[in-house]
């Protein structure tokens, strides 16, 4: 039987335009691509799960929106189940997202009905699920199951408010890593995911660093939380930290030579790659 995911967190309306600058007053700009897809860290991990074989399920709560409708059901053609997304009464969560020709992305968001996830929705799940992530939602909702295989979170703008979350794996980036100088940390990993630079993976007793599958980068939308889905996958599957590594480090280079965060690699484009080139891991 297929391992089963559950992601917690939100399912998102993403405005994708490319620009390189904001408009002046009373300035019309043209752009060759404005899309609307779906996104949200959650949704991002949960495609990208599915593409790889396994099963994922979101955890979320959606505003009662046509577009929302729209867009979940694009979501479930990916594959991914929404039997634990409620609708409510409130406004749709929004991610406006400026893309730039460097492939570098900027971001203003409207949370909406994401923010009414709580501890309880959680609660009411454990011992369901293989693996359980937690994707870009504050620390006070992140709870440890113990029937779970896996536990893990990014916390994603929330790395500020960290303090002693109980988690097998911590997904981080370079710059929320520094964020968690002198905080309690319970997790018996923390991976830290540098973009060009590769990413590194931290325990008790060793450091493990791996280098960066080398592209031409579109749009960096969601390739943190591909990298996690990977990992867990990878790791999930039985692969060696060096194994997980290199396969999440090869998919999330992958999306980036692509629009959107739901434009994960599959399993076998990231074994293609990897027949060629293998990320040289170094752990010390």
């Amino acid at each position: 039987m297929k391992p089963i995911h559950l992601s917690v967190g939100r399912i998102n309306i993403d405005i994708l335009v490319k620009l390189d600058r904001l408009p002046e007053i009373d300035e019309a700009l043209t752009t060759d691509l404005l899309e609307i897809l779906p996104g949200g860290a959650a949704v991002n991990y949960s495609v990208a799960v599915t593409k790889l074989g396994h099963s994922a399920k979101v955890l979320a709560k959606v505003g009662k929106d046509q577009l929302v409708s729209s867009i979940m059901e694009k979501i479930v053609e990916n594959g991914v189940g929404l039997d634990y997304v409620e609708e409510v009464d409130a406004p749709p969560s929004v991610a406006l997202i400026f893309l730039r020709t460097d492939g570098k992305i900027s971001m203003v968001r409207r949370l909406g009905a994401s923010t009414l996830i709580s501890k309880d929705d959680v609660n009411k799940l454990i011992g369901m699920f293989d693996v359980i992530h937690f994707a870009s939602i504050p620390p006070s909702i992140v709870i440890r199951d113990p029937y779970a295989k896996l536990v893990t979170y990014d916390p994603g703008p929330f790395s500020s408010s960290i303090d002693n979350v109980d988690v097998d794996i911590l997904y981080v980036n370079e710059r929320e890593y520094q964020r968690l100088n002198g905080k309690r940390i319970n997790a018996r990993w923390v991976v830290v995911k540098m973009g060009s630079k590769g990413a590194k993976l931290i325990t008790e007793n060793q450091e493990c660093e791996v280098e960066a599958y080398k592209v031409n980068v579109i749009d960096t939308t969601g390739a943190g939380d591909v990298f996690d889905a990977t990992f867990n996958y990878c790791y999930l599957e039985g692969c060696s930290i060096e194994e997980s590594l290199q396969m999440a480090t090869v998919a999330s280079a992958l999306k980036v030579t692509r629009i959107g965060g739901i434009s994960s690699p599959t399993k076998d484009e990231i074994r293609e790659v990897l027949k060629n080139f293998k990320p040289k891991v170094v752990c010390k």
